[in-house]
């Protein structure tokens, strides 16, 4: 027997998992764009996910513009601190993440961790309960408290599933916002330091995330009592894909370096 050598073939993820990842964030933020349409026309001034949008309504009611040209102080902040109390919850989930530092797809070893599954699997339990309450509710203008419980369920299920994707360390990659993900596909194209892949998945994210605020807002006018429906499938398909395709095969050997026997 001759000594032990690394088996760098385990310690990286293959491709083809790579690009189901990729797809299946692209689904995420298609969903995201279809709820962000729902509310923002249903409720008013308000986002559950681009909570920058939200920071700047702050500004806005703090000069004293308030609705029909402003938003409403209420919703603002019941968007903003339930996407808080999401991201917050999602932390005991997913353990320490260490979500800020990016990771290139040639030194993935985890593609789709067990635990973004369970914490997408409890944002999407929270987006079920939004279409429950939307079909039993909003069968006409919404009341000022159907308002409040359906904003505040699609903000703590977007804080969920922006903290359970950070955990995938995927470079530029934001399925509830694009801000980073609009700058890093500029700043890639403008420096050639993109491969292919991370263009499109980029390019990707942003189309669909529009796509998705497209359909919300076909929904609402073709199929309004259904107009959640679309998102909560979406959800659902990711983390049954992700569950069977990536997080069993792709989870890492005890050792990232594991020593494999050469005969």
């Amino acid at each position: 027997m001759q000594e032990r050598v690394p088996d760098r073939s385990a310690a990286h993820a293959p491709a083809h998992l790579l690009e189901v990842r990729d797809w299946l964030l692209v689904a995420l933020a298609f969903s995201a764009g279809a709820y962000e349409a729902i509310c923002f026309l249903s409720f008013g001034k308000v986002f559950t996910g681009v909570q920058t949008g939200n920071l700047l309504f702050l500004g806005f009611i703090a000069a004293g513009t308030r609705p029909p040209v402003g938003p409403h102080p209420v919703t603002v902040v019941v968007s903003m601190l339930a996407f808080a109390a999401g991201a917050a919850a999602a932390m005991p989930i997913l353990g320490s993440s260490s979500g800020d530092r990016d990771v290139k797809d040639n030194e993935i070893i985890r593609v789709w961790p067990q635990h973004t599954s369970f914490a997408l699997g409890v944002a999407l339990a929270l987006q079920i309960g939004f279409l429950t309450v939307w079909m039993a509710e909003m069968t006409g203008p919404p009341s000022a408290d159907v308002s409040y419980i359906l904003i505040g369920l699609i903000a703590f299920a977007m804080g969920m599933q922006m903290n359970a994707i950070r955990l995938l360390h995927v470079p530029g990659i934001s399925t509830t916002a694009a801000t980073a993900t609009y700058i890093g596909l500029v700043s890639g194209l403008v420096t050639r330091s993109l491969k292919a892949r991370e263009v499109a998945r980029l390019a990707a994210v942003l189309v669909c995330m529009a796509g998705g605020a497209l359909l919300g807002d076909w929904m609402l006018s073709h199929a309004h009592s259904y107009a959640p429906l679309p998102s909560v499938l979406v959800s659902a398909m990711v983390i049954v894909i992700a569950s069977a395709a990536l997080s069993q095969r792709s989870d890492p050997p005890r050792l990232a370096g594991r020593l494999a026997c050469v005969p």
